[in-house]
Parts: structure tokens; sequence; C-alpha cells
């Protein structure tokens, strides 16, 4: 071979080498980008427990500051990792300043969507939900108010994990969230998720129910979901507000006697319809809510009680009453009786006025 060809030859023989080397450079990087991002990046969307985080982004403020206030509020695993993706996707730049209301189930992915197009003048819209809903009144009001989908935010209740402490002493059971959807009146930005209003909701309980109502339960000797079942009870037994804490007597003074609460309000929860009032053969039903038929308090919440029932849940008034009976269906008024006697008489001059 002439001098010529050994130099062809000698060139192919280093861009083949060179191939060779951009091949396996790219692979070890590739291997290194994924074994790196499975470091990094959050885990899995079903292993992640939810906890809404309000954020406050400054104007100004560059791509590691925002990473910093996101890694601090555990929004993100890895400041690296978002700077990262920030600077390869373009989005660098594009983040806007202004209050956020984020949650601990946002990938990254998300997170940056969010900051690049909800910055300061994101839209927002109300709702609110009335003091003894039940959580399928909740889903059907906020799907009437094209705020989420029913199915959407029945999904959220049941299937998503939350992270706040009262969660833990919750026992488990269908629609564990009833009870703790706190209701008030809510400002949400636009097209936000079920997770995120549920988890927005939940936020709203663990301020009301501050340190001194778990130190009060504890004196009582009751767990947290026990006052939250109490509270639920008052609720949609009470429309006249200085009745609470006696209704909250009367359901203590039964507990501890102990006699079957045999609360109209449990039964209709049963019942899973609404009635102006029930028939003797609905007391029969067959359910762990039904407090004709059984001793103690129901399984679980059949409500979402407002602050004003949880504290008379919390300290109810100290009486010897054992029965109340509706007066004035106007005003839902009652009548408060020690004995079954008294509360008799009461019932049969309203049945003979009706």
């Amino acid at each position: 071979m002439n001098k010529k060809g050994l130099m062809v030859l000698h060139a192919l023989s280093k861009i083949v080498l060179l191939c060779m080397f951009v091949l396996i450079v790219y692979f070890v990087g590739k291997n290194v980008y994924h074994y790196s991002y499975k470091l990094m990046v959050k885990t899995p969307k079903q292993d992640i427990v939810v906890r809404t985080v309000d954020i406050k982004i400054p104007k100004g403020a560059s791509t590691k500051q925002i990473a910093n206030v996101l890694h601090e509020n555990d929004l993100i695993n890895n400041i690296y990792y978002f700077l990262l993706y920030s600077k390869f996707t373009g989005n660098d730049s594009k983040y806007q300043y202004g209050d956020y209301t984020l949650n601990t189930g946002m990938t990254e992915e998300q997170i940056a969507k969010i900051l690049i197009t909800e910055g300061a003048k994101k839209e927002t819209i109300k709702f609110t939900i009335p003091e003894g809903y039940t959580v399928a009144q909740i889903a059907k009001k906020l799907a009437k108010e094209n705020i989420c989908k029913e199915s959407e935010f029945l999904e959220a209740v049941n299937n998503v994990t939350y992270d706040y402490k009262f969660i833990d002493q919750i026992p488990d059971r269908n629609l564990k969230l009833q009870g703790y959807l706190f209701p008030s009146t809510y400002e949400i930005y636009k097209n936000s998720t079920a997770q995120q209003i549920v988890s927005i909701m939940l936020k709203q309980f663990d301020k009301v129910f501050k340190d001194e109502y778990y130190e009060r339960a504890e004196a009582l000797g009751k767990e947290v979901d026990e006052i939250i079942t109490i509270a639920s009870i008052i609720e949609r037994e009470v429309r006249v507000d200085s009745e609470r804490e006696k209704v909250a007597g009367v359901i203590y003074n039964r507990l501890n006697k102990p006699m079957k609460l045999q609360m109209c309000s449990t039964v209709m929860y049963a019942l899973g319809k609404p009635r102006d009032r029930l028939l003797f053969q609905d007391l029969d039903i067959d359910s762990d809510y039904n407090t004709y038929l059984h001793l103690g308090l129901p399984i679980g919440p059949i409500a979402n009680p407002g602050e004003e029932s949880i504290r008379a849940a919390l300290y109810p008034e100290d009486n010897d009453y054992l029965y109340f009976s509706l007066i004035n269906a106007e005003t839902g008024e009652h009548e408060f009786n020690k004995t079954l006697e008294g509360h008799n008489k009461v019932k049969g001059k309203l049945q003979k006025e009706f």
C-alpha cells in the first residue's frame, strides 16, 4: 500500500475510534443521567404524601433562589436537579414572582409549569362549603360550580395520602376523610386539581384544630376522631347555636351511662338520602352508623363540622339531660329532658299538634 493509502486508512481509523468514543460517552452519560435522575427526582406519584404549602416567590428572584424556597418547603428533593431541569428546558428565566399554593404531591415539571404560567396575576375562584356538608355533598357542589369533577374529588378523598398530623389518628374506613374537610369559604387558583382542593381543606382543619384541642381531647379520654364524630352529630342535630354545648352534654351523658345514642342524624346518614322525617322501619337499617341499633359512637363522622360544633364536642355543658326533642321546626329549637317520661310527654304533645 502506498503512502497515500496509509494516510487514508489512518484517517478512517481515527474516525472509527472517534465514533466509538462518542457512542461510549453517550451510553455512559445516558446511564449516569438515569441513575442521577432516580437519585434526585421525586418518588413515584403513588408513593408521595400530599401536604399543601403556601410559598412566596419575591420579584426578581433567581432560579437558584426559587429552588431554595422549593427545597426548604419539601416541594423538591434536589436543588441542583431543579436548576439543571430549568436550564435544559429553557425555563430558567421564565419563572414569575407571586404567592403560590403548591403541594408535596407535585412533580418538578408540574411545579415549573405553575411557576411559569400562574404568577402574580393568576386568576382565582371562590367557593363556600357549608357546615355539616358530607363528602358526597361537597363533591356535588364543586361539580355543579364547574370547579372539578365529582369523580375526581372522590378519588382525591379516597385514594391519595395526605401529610397532616391528625391523619394518623383516623381509623381505616370508607371515606376516611369525612369530618376533616373543613367547611369554609375558599379562594383557590383557577384550574386547581381535586387533590389540591382536598389538601387545602385539610390544611384549614389543621389550622383550626389547634394544640389546645388535642390537649382537651386527651383530657376527656377521647381520640381526635371520636371528638370529630361527636361534633358531626352536633352539627347535623343542632340549628340553634346556644344548644350546641347542651346537646354535647346529652351525648356524653348517654355514652357514660352507657345508653344507645339514638340520634336520628346518624340514621339519616346511614340511609344515604335526605328525608323530612324518619319512619320506624328506618331505625332498623343495618349499618355501623345506626346509633339506634349499636351502642356508642358510629364508626366515624357523619358530616364535616364547623369550629363551633367542634368546640362544643370538646367543652360540653355539664348537665343531667338524656333526651331532647324538636319543638319548633321553623327555628330548630329543642326541649331538653332528664327522664324518658318527660321526653315522651313532649313527643305526645307534638304528635297531637301535628
